[in-house]
């Protein structure tokens, strides 16, 4: 991943949190995509999450996502665990949907980050 990227989080402010998390790029704009286990059990609602919000369409077709949008890419996905104390991120997993997330500049790309996400000491496995 390339900085600017642009971090969407729909985990509490302040608080530990760990779930699932999205990797894509939109309008050639990089999107790391965070959501507590909690509220996404799936890469795809999250997903359906992101793009609805931006007013993107998308429809079920079964039990996959269908989004006919050219400027959008899902470049994978994983698991995460966000540890505010410890200023802790971990990050492993891939996703049944999309497959695994490029770690490449992830970390940079994260501490490069505006918000609380600029702090954070990133640990990929």
């Amino acid at each position: 991943m390339s900085a600017p990227l642009v971090v969407t989080s729909y985990c509490p402010g302040g608080r530990d949190c760990q779930g699932k998390f999205l990797q894509l790029v939109l309008d050639g704009v990089e999107h790391l995509v965070f959501a507590p286990s909690n509220q996404h059990g799936y890469h795809s609602q999250i997903l359906e999450r992101f793009l609805d919000e931006r007013g993107i369409a998308c429809r079920w077709d079964g039990q996959a996502l269908r989004v006919d949008h050219p400027g959008l890419k899902v470049v994978g996905g994983g698991r995460f665990r966000l540890e505010q104390a410890k200023g802790a991120l971990e990050l492993w997993d891939n996703s049944q949907a999309y497959g695994r997330f490029d770690d490449a500049g992830i970390a940079e790309g994260l501490r490069a980050a505006a918000g609380p996400w600029s702090g954070l000491s990133v640990v990929i496995r």
